[in-house]
């Protein structure tokens, strides 16, 4: 793994206050400047020393528009955990019940909106504001009443919101909502408030975030919703400390670096890049290579000299995809990589298909070709010389292609399609060994190129080949 990159000597690295993502600030009216107020009223009164990313986003958060309406009814702050979600929400809550507004609270798991209700509940307990009795405890029954008919519910998922009616709806952790069957329960809650407002808390998420990725496609649309979104830059590797600012503007306050270089060592790379960098994987599966690792193989290659092929063709007969890959006159030993087919078709004509590449394979002078039982048969008999591989040798491939990319002991150049797959391409391990495959990170999309570049790279990196035979 590399090292994260040190900030300049001199200036501490300190989060970045504005998020990377999000609508223009919002103009400060008269009447805004007046509910932001309120807001920052309400965080002196429970204790909390506001920073400065929670300030800019209750800006959007209190931002009025014509008529004394939220200029936003609805809200979204994607940030990366541990920065204050649940401390930007206290005072939005208290601010709201001052209000005389009915707030509801939720989440796919409960234990998350309950901490929130129970460090506000042990604040109000015996307030003044708060009617006599007006707290209630019992687990699936929590409720903050004050006097004013102001309300604070946490309510279950999805049946647990049959009955209510609210202003505010609060929806935590976005990124675990897999279809739209809470966000739709949730809304019809807020049908008679004349002036209602929906906040979405979570970090990024995956192919598989339903509802949050629906809030981030409309994330440029001028209108009702502002998207703040505190992430790295895509550009950044996983280990640019500058990116690590710009998804954690807690960083130099409760966040220090110390500890994000302890998750970056423990973390698998999908796992930290949505949970620390705030960026959307495609799965949170963990990923066979890193993207940047192997993005650094890049480079101009010699014409190949006895290479081996890799082949393999989705079991659904639509995608089929041949590489190549050679041994380099370089110490220590490495291999050189390259694509040379990628084929779709409904399905494809594999004899066609197979002639082709046998036809590829002699004029380059291949000197096998690897291959999976299971799904390339079809191809595999078009060539003299095929390997299988397969169970233990695919797996010792798997941890060989690894090892060549994380030690740039691999050199590719014309591999698109591989660089694509590499992104939908995840580790399977085996519990007891301790090794592990690549396979689809999603069961729908095809990673042909990547498993074609992997059994190349098996055959080139074994023994120095000898002379070419005729296949």
């Amino acid at each position: 793994m590399a090292v994260a990159r040190a900030a300049p000597r001199g200036r501490p690295l300190v989060g970045h206050p504005k998020p990377r993502i999000a609508p223009p600030t919002p103009p400060r009216t008269k009447r805004s400047e007046a509910v932001y107020a309120e807001f920052l009223r309400a965080a002196e009164d429970l204790g909390i020393d506001l920073m400065d990313w929670q300030r800019v986003a209750a800006r959007y958060l209190y931002a009025m528009g014509p008529g004394d309406r939220w200029l936003y009814p609805e809200f979204a702050a994607l940030v990366a955990r541990q920065n204050g979600k649940t401390t930007l929400l206290l005072p939005h809550i208290l601010t709201r019940m001052r209000m005389g507004r009915r707030v509801l609270h939720t989440a796919q798991n409960r234990e998350i909106p309950r901490e929130t209700f129970e460090l506000l509940a042990g604040h109000l307990d015996g307030s003044p504001e708060v009617q006599r009795r007006g707290i209630r405890w019992a687990n699936g029954q929590e409720v903050i009443k004050f006097a004013n008919g102001g309300r604070y519910i946490l309510v279950a998922p999805r049946h647990g919101v049959r009955g209510h009616h609210a202003d505010d709806v609060i929806q935590d952790e976005v990124r675990e909502q897999r279809d739209e069957a809470l966000r739709a329960a949730m809304l019809p809650t807020l049908t008679a408030s004349p002036n209602p407002q929906t906040v979405y808390l979570s970090n990024a998420g995956d192919d598989t975030s339903l509802v949050l990725n629906g809030l981030r496609r409309r994330k440029d649309e001028a209108g009702t919703l502002a998207y703040l979104e505190w992430s790295a830059s895509p550009e950044r590797n996983l280990d640019d400390v500058a990116g690590w600012a710009e998804a954690n503007p807690a960083l130099g306050r409760t966040i220090t670096i110390d500890r994000l270089r302890e998750f970056r060592a423990t973390l698998t790379a999908a796992t930290f890049e949505t949970e620390h960098l705030c960026r959307w994987v495609v799965s949170t599966r963990e990923r066979l290579v890193d993207e940047y690792a192997w993005s650094l193989c890049e480079g101009p290659v010699p014409d190949p000299r006895r290479p081996f092929m890799g082949i393999a063709m989705d079991p659904s007969g639509t995608r089929a995809s041949a590489a190549i890959a050679w041994q380099l006159p370089t110490e220590p030993p490495s291999v050189a990589v390259r694509l040379v087919f990628d084929v779709t078709g409904s399905p494809i004509d594999t004899a066609a298909l197979g002639r082709d590449m046998r036809d590829r394979a002699l004029r380059m002078g291949v000197t096998s070709v690897g291959f999976d039982p299971l799904t390339d048969a079809e191809l595999a008999k078009f060539f003299r010389k095929s390997e299988p591989i397969s169970g233990g040798k695919y797996a010792n491939a798997t941890a060989r292609f690894v090892a060549a990319v994380n030690g740039r002991r691999l050199t590719w150049d014309d591999a698109r399609q591989v660089t694509d797959d590499l992104v939908w391409t995840a580790r399977k391990p085996h519990d007891e060994s301790g090794s592990f495959q690549a396979v689809r990170a999603k069961d729908d999309r095809p990673i042909t190129a990547a498993l074609a570049a992997i059994r190349a790279v098996w055959l080139a990196s074994g023994p120095k080949p000898a002379a070419p035979k005729v296949m």
